[in-house]
């Protein structure tokens, strides 16, 4: 089989690459530039480590960059597998489309492994650009995929030969109703019917509480994942985040407690307890810096913060206390900071925001909280309730406040207005 894998990040190279040559099939790593291409070329190949396992090397991998040698690559196989960033999803499908064309009506399915439900998007991508171009594409089955996974280390801008490590977990789900063929038999990867239940089980709790312990562990000082989660004042904060967002995926998803018993589908506490000794992992050492990156993403409606607040909201109508002390931290991330990277302008847009426009404007403008919304309210009162002092960070308390966030529980109850505004 001839599988393309558009995507030379930490997924593609440290997951997807390694998963269908060790199937023994024949894989062609697609690169954004061809300096990109061309190194890999030249170091021929890389290694890939999951923790508590010796080294791996990845070899007999062919580079293509978009142009020639992709639309080579794409008109001759049998799967496309996209892994480029969920920003990326559209730019990279359109590159797609002359080796495609070229396959004069031969059918192929186009895996999008993203955290975000953005298949429809690499579809009107293709769509549109065929259209522009006067081309005429094959029948294509564009389908979202879930990996379950963390890749914490590698990366071709680093000097020399990179190794790509990731933890144990090694799960792909693949939604079934748009493939045209059944996936290929590999370790760990299936069509699922609960696509977008998937998805949200995966960004809605296990990446929620990722981020949430990266915001409040860079406020304590601490760099990577792991040192966070063992603080005493971060992990009750996850954990909490972690049970509500469980329950309200289960809530809003039955059929999850009736699925295939590959993780523990119906049970609460079982991958809460999971998730927490992932990202206790010390030999990931996974960078907070790497897991907050990009803050405005993460803090937008439907993403892994808001969208979990919303589902409980929707089935518990309360203020989610653990979420609003985690959203709340997020929102200082990187505040008089050098240490967040440069190239997270995300990151340094978001202080730009807040500092010209105070909190309220930002939980209206980025994350589609009304003024007038009490988990705005409780998010705003822990927000200015972080205690900096010179031996660390001390957050406000999760439990509901005496008094606005009381009375926003209240409001959330009987949908009255909020009197009063909270400002920076």
């Amino acid at each position: 089989m001839r599988v393309v894998v558009v995507g030379a990040g930490k997924l593609g190279c440290g997951y997807l690459v390694p998963l269908f040559l060790e199937a023994g099939h024949e894989v062609v790593l697609g690169c954004r530039t061809r300096d990109t291409a061309d190194r890999i070329r030249c170091a021929g190949g890389w290694r890939v480590r999951v923790t508590g396992e010796r080294p791996e090397e990845v070899h007999d991998v062919t580079t293509a960059s978009v142009g020639a040698d992709l639309d080579e690559a794409v008109t001759a196989a049998d799967l496309v597998v996209l892994s480029v960033g969920v920003a990326n999803a559209a730019e990279a499908a359109r590159s797609l489309v002359p080796g495609l064309a070229a396959r004069r009506g031969r059918p192929v399915d186009v895996w999008v492994v993203e955290n975000a439900e953005c298949a429809h998007r690499v579809t009107e991508a293709l769509r549109d650009t065929a259209a522009a171009r006067g081309v005429a594409l094959p029948p294509i089955g564009v389908a979202g995929a879930v990996a379950r996974v963390t890749v914490g280390h590698g990366c071709w801008r680093e000097q020399g030969v990179p190794e790509f490590l990731r933890d144990t977990p090694r799960q792909l789900a693949v939604d079934a109703r748009p493939l045209l063929t059944a996936p290929p038999t590999l370790p760990g990867v299936r069509a699922t019917g609960q696509y977008r239940a998937r998805l949200h089980e995966k960004l809605f709790v296990y990446n929620a509480g990722h981020a949430l312990a990266a915001y409040l562990g860079w406020l304590r000082g601490h760099r990577t994942v792991d040192a966070a989660i063992g603080d005493p004042f971060v992990r009750p904060v996850v954990a909490g985040a972690l049970l509500e967002g469980r329950r309200a995926i289960l809530a809003a998803y039955p059929g999850l407690r009736r699925g295939p018993q590959v993780d523990q589908c119906g049970d609460v506490h079982g991958p809460v307890a999971e998730a927490l000794a992932r990202y206790g992992n010390t030999e990931l050492a996974d960078p907070v810096t790497r897991v907050a990156r990009e803050p405005l993403r993460k803090l937008s409606p439907g993403d892994r913060l808001l969208g979990p607040v919303a589902l409980l909201r929707g089935t518990r109508h309360r203020v989610p206390a653990h979420f609003a002390l985690g959203i709340a931290a997020a929102l200082l991330y990187g505040y008089d900071d050098e240490a967040v990277p440069a190239a997270d302008t995300s990151a340094r847009r978001l202080r730009r925001l807040l500092d010209e426009r105070g909190v309220s404007a930002v939980l209206a403008g980025v994350c589609g909280l009304a003024a007038d919304d009490p988990f705005a309210a409780a998010i705003a009162v822990r927000y200015h309730g972080f205690v900096f002092t010179d031996d660390g960070v001390r957050f406000p308390p999760t439990a509901p406040l005496p008094d606005i966030v009381a009375r926003a529980d209240a409001v959330s109850r009987r949908r009255e207005p909020l009197p009063g505004q909270v400002t920076r």
